[in-house]
């Protein structure tokens, strides 16, 4: 029987069940990751070390709400973001931790992980009406090739100092995760020089799928007078490939490489929050079959959808011994929506005119 036919007949076969809601977690909803501000440096100096610290557990705090923020929020919207007071701020804080603490009479010194409110944070854009992305991505695995001033090109060589710069700059704590590769045997087997140069798509996702990730990002990088020009290619399981470019110069304590993998990882979350940037005032709705075996198979569909920052609410109407269906209510774009499922292992496609979600092995 076709499912369009199964919606119509509203499980005539099958049991139907009281309509259930179950609304995303706000801490789960944002993955947690998104809104913790990880390794804020304070060092200051204060007529007393009880002032100091003082002074510095505020500062990390309003430091760390801008850290989250800009993971968030697009660069051409962040002015547009109401100013706090450091009360405001640290009534959004749901926990700190502190370490690497140092203290002498009159400075204190150390590094701080700030974790913010989801709901709060929310709740500060949406009511200046400011689009967000909070939809993490799947891991990425770095393949960084450099191609050298004389001809040669550098991957997993020791002395590839755009791998080093890679090591030294990359987070998983960011919207876009990145893993890089320490240059192991099985890296070397899974990716040579030719075949990253060559994109190729099955080697790309050997690596990938080594680490567990989403994806491989190519980061072809060269010189370019003063200036380093990096040519991305990003490889993601299930979507289609993604191309990107920066160039950037030294500043400051960054040498050349170091400035051309921020610059690189800069561009790639820019990247992904423009597509997944989505305003949370108002929310549609889609309904869909979710087949399954087993109880079990529903509670992991179940699970996953929590997961998923886009979506509101859930109703599940109706469930048989093969079959579920449910409404999502949600907030962005269908396309956005089925993206960010993507990224908790949930597909959403149409089958016969129904809406279908499927649930992949991770």
């Amino acid at each position: 029987m076709a499912a369009g036919r199964l919606l119509g007949l509203g499980f005539a076969a099958g049991i139907m069940v009281p309509r259930l809601s179950f609304a995303a977690e706000a801490d789960v909803r944002g993955g947690g990751d998104v809104y913790v501000a990880d390794n804020v440096p304070v060092d200051v100096t204060a007529p007393t070390v009880t002032d100091a610290r003082e002074r510095a557990l505020v500062q990390a705090r309003v430091s760390g709400l801008r850290k989250v923020l800009e993971r968030l929020v697009a660069p051409s919207d962040l002015s547009r973001v109401p100013t706090l007071t450091s009360t405001q701020v640290i009534d959004m804080v749901r926990d700190f931790s502190i370490a690497n603490e140092r203290t002498s009479a009159v400075r204190y010194i150390a590094e701080l992980t700030v974790r913010f409110n989801p709901e709060a944070v929310r709740r500060l854009l949406r009511n200046a009406n400011i689009p967000f992305a909070e939809t993490m991505s799947k891991p990425l695995v770095v393949v960084p090739v450099l191609r050298t001033q004389d001809g040669k090109a550098l991957l997993w060589e020791e002395n590839n100092p755009w791998r080093a710069a890679w090591a030294k700059t990359a987070s998983i704590n960011g919207l876009v995760p990145i893993y890089v590769p320490a240059g192991e045997p099985r890296d070397l087997s899974a990716v040579t020089l030719d075949q990253a140069m060559a994109r190729d798509v099955s080697a790309l996702a050997t690596l990938a799928n080594s680490y567990d990730a989403g994806g491989a990002l190519v980061a072809l990088a060269q010189m370019d007078g003063p200036a380093i020009r990096v040519t991305l290619h990003i490889a993601r399981t299930g979507l289609a490939a993604e191309e990107l470019a920066t160039t950037a110069t030294a500043a400051g304590k960054d040498d050349i490489f170091t400035a051309g993998a921020r610059a690189s990882i800069g561009v790639v979350e820019d990247s992904w929050r423009e597509r997944n940037a989505v305003s949370f005032g108002s929310v549609a709705q889609i309904t869909a079959l979710v087949p399954i075996e087993t109880l079990k198979d529903w509670l992991t569909v179940r699970e996953r959808l929590t997961g998923v920052p886009t979506i509101q609410r859930v109703d599940l109407q109706a469930i048989t011994r093969d079959r579920a269906q449910v409404t999502l209510y949600f907030s962005g774009e269908r396309e956005q929506l089925r993206l960010a499922m993507s990224q908790r292992d949930l597909s959403l496609d149409q089958q016969g005119g129904v809406w279908v979600i499927g649930a992949h092995a991770k």
